[in-house]
């Protein structure tokens, strides 16, 4: 989990240095701790987990953050760019619907006010935006030429547990694959500019949290969680980098990124 997280936070340093405004806000931010101060919980949370998954899957992302969020120890193994598989090790035990397992410790964990739920209807329709329109624009844009998709499947296998040979064939089948789909879903998506797009769309998040700082307020919901998945698998990108220096939501994305549950109370014996 370490060596995930230094080049998280050196990509993230680089991204924000190019919108002053932008830095000053996640500073504020991250000297702000009104959002740890919700209860502790007395639910069993998982102590290890071992994702397997794709490095620019936004479902993994979404897992692995919200892991981390209730400070279990995460390793991550990368699966080839093309899979959009996921899968994992929790305490030993292999788990294969993983998007459910994390459903069922958001509802364990927000009974003890952990992770607050927010409105239903909004959490649930912001959940749906995530799929039904950022995810489409995002794709569009990290493989809108030849050049750009092959950095992404470049720096995606190197983060993976691929062999030589397979790492040449997803580096050189898979990114003329998925450039060709992102321009054929671009036509069907009717878009003049991807990338104004794309920005349009996340300063509508920042819009819809508002002053709240997270939509769930004390803690992620399950809203947070899908916009951070899909912002998380292209950090690094210079789509992310962007939408960091021309929106609001470098520092929604930081308290996301930063948050952490109060740990458990030791239960006497």
């Amino acid at each position: 989990a370490a060596t995930h997280r230094e080049p998280h936070k050196m990509s993230l340093v680089r991204a924000l240095g190019c919108c002053a405004a932008t830095s000053l806000a996640v500073a504020y931010a991250r000297s702000n701790d009104m959002y740890a101060k919700t209860e502790a919980s007395s639910v069993d949370v998982p102590k290890s987990v071992e994702l397997r998954c794709s490095p620019i899957s936004p479902a993994c992302s979404r897992a692995r953050v919200f892991f981390q969020q209730i400070n279990a120890d995460v390793k991550h193994v990368g699966t080839s760019p093309l899979s959009n598989s996921i899968s994992a090790v929790v305490d030993g035990q292999q788990v294969s619907n993983v998007t459910e397992l994390v459903d069922q410790l958001r509802a364990a964990t927000a009974k003890t006010s952990v992770f607050a739920p927010a409105e239903a209807v909004e959490e649930k329709r912001w959940c749906s935006w995530t799929e039904d329109k950022l995810l489409p624009i995002i794709n569009v844009n990290v493989f809108r030429s030849p050049k750009e998709a092959k950095v992404v499947m470049g720096v995606a296998i190197k983060k993976t547990d691929m062999n030589v040979v397979n790492r040449t064939f997803v580096y050189q089948a898979g990114s003329w694959y998925k450039y060709f789909a992102a321009k054929s879903l671009k036509r069907k998506l009717k878009l003049e500019d991807d990338r104004i797009a794309l920005v349009s769309l996340v300063e509508e998040w920042v819009a819809a949290v508002g002053s709240r700082g997270l939509m769930g307020g004390a803690a992620p919901n399950k809203a947070d969680l899908a916009v951070y998945g899909a912002l998380n698998s292209i950090e690094g990108l210079d789509a992310f980098e962007e939408i960091i220096c021309q929106t609001g939501v470098g520092a929604w994305y930081q308290r996301v990124s930063s948050y952490r549950a109060p740990v458990a109370p030791v239960k006497p014996v």
